[in-house]
């Protein structure tokens, strides 16, 4: 049966290895620029500012998108890296809100999704070329 080249690859247990260690960076990088950007005053949309806390529904926001690839690529390889993109752009689109008023904090966010998604296409092709 001929495979369909649409449809991502399971990747070994290495670069399966390689897109969780990645996602555990990605987390500590967004747990770093939340904390960095209520420091310095000019927290995150999903936060929100110390005062006035934003709803916890938002901070659910990029909980799911760190957390979700992680899930897919531990329980369920074949999903991991159609997850690991969905998600590293989803990452990426979080860092909008913030691009008027808070383009620093943007461009952090930004560029943690952005290294995620070359993580991702970096396992992705890993993965095609050294089976």
């Amino acid at each position: 049966m001929a495979r369909d080249e649409q449809t991502p690859r399971i990747p070994g247990s290495g670069w399966r290895s390689v897109l969780i260690v990645t996602w555990f960076a990605v987390f500590a990088c967004v747990l770093a620029v939340a904390v960095s950007s209520r420091t310095i005053g000019r927290p995150v949309w999903w936060l929100g500012p110390t005062t006035n806390h934003a709803p916890w529904i938002f901070l659910a926001v990029p909980v799911v998108i760190v957390f979700a690839p992680l899930a897919a690529a531990m329980k369920y390889p074949r999903h991991g890296i159609r997850a690991s993109l969905v998600c590293s752009l989803g990452l990426i689109a979080t860092a909008v809100p913030d691009a008027g008023d808070k383009r620093a904090v943007a461009i952090a966010v930004a560029t943690v999704g952005g290294a995620a998604l070359l993580a991702t296409i970096g396992v992705m092709t890993g993965g095609r070329q050294y089976r």
